[in-house]
């Protein structure tokens, strides 16, 4: 009898060690957040190029999703688990988001188990710095000519007329005239001949 009692009471402490193995593993079933992107708390310039959550396990697509809601509490965009891995939830694209503080709210659906997990992250959006406007490149100078280079090259003058254009002027007059004195001075002196053979005749 005692015997009996003795092995019942074995049999008891086997299968409550057995079940305290057993039952970290299945509690342990659960697909955690490990990584959140932006991290919880951080401060961001601007709106961040991706939010993201990568798990323990394999998730679910129908019961796992990322749920962003923005300074007022009220959703801003939702995501759920990346098609290319289903240990990784996302929300892509990312709208603009103005400057304040937003939560990230986590619901994972195990795949192996279907237990839910749920966890959340915050982070903080700043304004993006002002870029600095580039100016635009100017027209490229002449090169100055120094001061007394300048002064030492010759001023041009003005050209002189031709003198023959004066003279041809002043020649031309010359031209006219004597001929005339040549022209009178023939008929002078043919007069004179002429008066003097009449005289001798007569």
């Amino acid at each position: 009898m005692t015997f009996s009692t003795g092995r019942r009471g074995l049999g008891a402490v086997v299968v409550a060690f057995a079940a305290a193995l057993i039952l970290p593993t299945t509690v342990a079933a659960h697909a955690e957040l490990q990584t959140a992107t932006p991290k919880d708390g951080a401060t961001v310039a601007g709106s961040p190029p991706g939010i993201s959550g990568t798990y323990s396990e394999a998730m679910t697509t129908s019961g796992s999703s990322l749920v962003l809601l923005g300074p007022d509490g009220k959703q801003v965009a939702t995501g759920g688990v990346d098609p290319a891995n289903d240990r990784r939830m996302t929300i892509d694209p990312v709208p603009d988001l103005v400057p304040g503080m937003y939560t990230v709210k986590s619901t994972t659906k195990s795949a192996a188990d279907g237990d839910i997990d749920r966890k959340e992250w915050t982070f903080t959006v700043v304004p993006a710095p002002t870029p600095t406007p580039t100016l635009a490149p100017s027209a490229t100078a002449a090169p100055s000519v120094p001061a007394a280079l300048a002064s030492a090259s010759p001023t041009p003058n003005a050209s002189p007329a031709p003198s023959g254009a004066v003279d041809g002027t002043s020649s031309g007059g010359g031209d006219v005239v004597l001929p005339i004195i040549a022209a009178l001075a023939i008929v002078g002196v043919g007069g004179a001949l002429l008066l003097g053979r009449r005289g001798r005749t007569g």
